[in-house]
């Protein structure tokens, strides 16, 4: 199988670099680098396309300009912050090959000191609104059954199992779906994108699952810039995709109780990013 592999960087080449390494290490895929900064790039491994934008474009949009550029069966979105091991592409071939009805995948992700990230998910709703994979219940009880219904990565399976969502820190997706889904919808700047076209796939009649024995390793948050920007685009673009696949209501009462949530929600995040070191 012929894989290509999208990194989209901002303000994080020596992650960016790295990664790179680790893509090559693993294997002969094609790399794109798409570049959302205005940073001078470095040098970048003989091979490897850099497609530079004028701006920030954002996850989505500088996604679909990586996926328009590669030319792969398997195209791999990986962020700039994340190590795959030497077997990746072997492994996920693997399953691809097995796996026909498999249209979007993602791996085991672990961060840098070896903790297991929630990166499979179920369905968006409001339980998983309360309990977001870093929230303080979820991190109280990490093993309770709810946590495991709503986050089958926390329970640890031996072998693959279709989720309905897994994250866009490191997703594969066969080329067929992505032309068939139109790529990464780009009203979503970042976050929940990923979310969307998991969802979209699996409405086509796409599985996505969660690969237990294909492990990467991600350095989170190192190009999300600013803290206070970044959730205030998460708690937006949750929005859009409420908006976009969840219910209204009469009069749009579920909309607005949704916004009203997720501002309270937001304010709460804000909040602790406003506290002084050591509280």
């Amino acid at each position: 199988m012929r894989f290509s592999a999208v990194i989209v960087n901002y303000a994080s080449w020596l992650h960016t670099l790295r990664c790179v390494e680790s893509l090559l290490g693993a294997g002969d895929p094609e790399i794109v680098v798409v570049d959302n900064d205005r940073e001078e790039p470095p040098g970048l491994p003989e091979g490897v396309r850099l497609l530079r934008n004028p701006e920030n474009l954002g996850f989505a949009r500088a996604c679909n300009r990586g996926l328009r550029t590669s030319s792969g069966e398997i195209v791999v979105f990986v962020n700039p912050d994340v190590i795959v091991e030497r077997d990746f592409f072997e492994r996920l071939g693997e399953f691809f090959r097995c796996a026909p009805q498999a249209g979007v995948v993602g791996p085991r992700i672990v961060d840098g000191t070896g903790t297991l990230q929630l990166s499979a998910r179920r369905e968006v709703n409001l339980a998983s609104g309360l309990l977001g994979r870093t929230s303080l219940l979820t991190r109280a009880f990490p093993k309770s059954r709810l946590v495991r219904r709503m986050f089958p990565a926390a329970g640890e399976p031996g072998a693959p199992v279709a989720v309905d969502w897994v994250s866009g820190a490191c997703l594969a997706a066969r080329r067929e779906v992505l032309e068939e889904l139109g790529g990464f919808d780009e009203r979503f700047f970042m976050y929940f994108e990923d979310a969307d076209l998991c969802r979209r796939a699996r409405q086509a009649g796409w599985k996505v699952f969660y690969l237990p024995r294909v492990q990467v390793v991600h350095h989170t948050g190192a190009s999300s810039g600013d803290r206070t920007r970044a959730i205030l685009r998460l708690h937006k673009s949750a929005f859009l995709y409420h908006r976009k696949h969840g219910p209204h209501g009469p009069f749009g009462i579920y909309d607005l109780l949704v916004l009203l949530g997720l501002c309270a929600r937001a304010g709460v995040r804000l909040a602790g990013t406003l506290r002084p070191q050591g509280e």
